[in-house]
């Protein structure tokens, strides 16, 4: 396991010397949703990111992602999708200037315009086609079903084939014909654990209730991660793409309920009894190479009670470190940030009978009320909520950047700096999709 409390340090790391130091086809897990592949002695790197910063510095990755210059030295950078813990513009810059390519797949307008707005140059991979990238290399990718975000791909040389994952749940709708297509899978990274912000941040729910609620969802993705495992039928199977831990509070429910790379390997030997030797502690630092025909994976086996306490200790230095302290200011709501909110809202053509409610901490007195009826939006000071209404408590920071658009309420989610209300207390994909995609 590798770790570093000061992301801006770079600290070697050993095991990279190990796998470097060898000329087989094999992986290095960089951390999170980042490895190192090696094939017919070309490297590419997926999804690395220098930026820990994402989402106002809310998260940390444990254990950390190895931050050892040696990982850049590639002959092609793959980027997943547009989430900041997976996508480092400036990182992608310096690549630009090495020259060396820069590839995603295609399809995907909103990350497409990102890259256009930040001129940064890629090359685009076609959908559900296999391309050679290098001689004797190729790739095959497909997306979400249903997202305009999440993407998967793999990439082999006929010795060894990699699925990357990162945190793309996609369907056997998807899975089966992509199977068919690509044949045999060496060493597939499935993801298994999706931090959500229901049902840890919402108001309206029992004790009780959010942690049955957020044990159903753990095992929920857990079944998604091994379902993905049993259509690609891989011969090593590493958690991935749940290495983000909230740095607000080491003991909240949101960090206690999300299941671990250890707890995911735990619950596929009870699950996926037939494959239960396939799936891998690998972290952080861990490697896998083929020689052959014999893939030799290199890592620490770690028990749940082990990580668990590394996790909280490693949270805690690191919050002291960062000297982490919660921000209280007030924000004046002037008609201009009004207007904002209005020009954002506007785009939306999803008329719906529903208010969306925001307001900071400190002047909860305050709400601001955007009507989705008619995308109208003003100043409510009722204590009570309307009917058919989401209430949005936000952190003082975050409310005052979002209402400055200095960052979306897409950022403002990511950074689980708030609590919620929904009044009845039911989930709606439309409302979500609106408050997510338009303010």
């Amino acid at each position: 396991m590798y770790l570093n409390y000061n992301d801006n340090i770079r600290k070697k790391s050993i095991t990279l010397s190990d796998f470097l130091d060898n000329d087989d086809d094999g992986v290095f897990y960089i951390g999170h949703a980042s490895i190192l592949v090696r094939l017919n002695k070309k490297k590419f790197i997926f999804d690395a990111i220098k930026n820990t910063n994402f989402y106002n510095n809310s998260w940390l990755f444990f254990p950390s992602q190895v931050n050892d210059e040696r990982i850049y030295n590639v002959d092609g950078v793959f980027v997943s999708h547009i989430h900041g813990d997976h996508y480092d513009p400036k990182l992608l810059i310096n690549f630009q200037k090495r020259g060396i390519p820069i590839y995603i797949l295609d399809g995907r307008q909103g990350f497409n315009k990102d890259l256009e707005r930040k001129k940064i140059i890629v090359k685009k991979i076609p959908v559900n086609k296999k391309i050679e990238i290098e001689k004797g290399i190729w790739v095959y990718g497909c997306l979400h079903e249903y997202n305009d975000i999440d993407s998967s791909l793999l990439i082999s040389n006929n010795n060894l084939s990699i699925y990357h994952g990162n945190d793309n749940f996609i369907t056997q709708k998807t899975l089966i014909p992509f199977k068919k297509k690509v044949g045999k899978i060496d060493i597939a990274c499935i993801p298994f654990a999706f931090i959500h912000y229901y049902p840890y941040l919402l108001n309206s729910i029992k004790k009780k209730d959010n942690k049955v609620e957020g044990s159903r969802l753990e095992n929920l993705f857990m079944n998604y991660g091994i379902k993905q495992a049993k259509i690609l039928n891989p011969k090593v199977i590493i958690p991935f793409g749940s290495n983000l831990f909230h740095l607000d509070d080491p003991n909240s429910s949101m960090n206690k309920a999300v299941a671990t790379p250890v707890d995911f390997v735990n619950y596929a030997k009870k699950y996926h009894k037939n494959s239960k030797n396939n799936y891998k502690t690998m972290l952080s630092g861990s490697f896998a190479l083929k020689n052959n025909d014999k893939i030799s994976c290199y890592y620490e086996k770690i028990s749940s009670q082990k990580f668990n306490k590394q996790l909280k200790l490693f949270t805690i230095k690191k919050r002291n470190l960062l000297k982490f302290k919660k921000i209280r200011k007030k924000t004046n709501l002037s008609s201009k940030y009004l207007s904002i909110i209005s020009k954002k809202i506007s785009k939306n053509k999803n008329k719906i009978n529903h208010k969306i409610l925001i307001s900071n901490e400190s002047q909860n007195d305050n709400k601001i009320c955007i009507n989705l009826c008619n995308n109208k939006v003003t100043i409510s000071k009722n204590k009570t909520l309307p009917f058919n209404s989401h209430y949005f408590i936000v952190q003082d920071n975050e409310f005052n950047q979002w209402v400055k658009n200095k960052i979306t309420f897409e950022e403002v989610l990511g950074t689980r700096r708030f609590r919620y209300e929904r009044y009845p207390n039911k989930y709606d994909v439309k409302v979500n999709s609106i408050y997510t995609n338009f303010l």
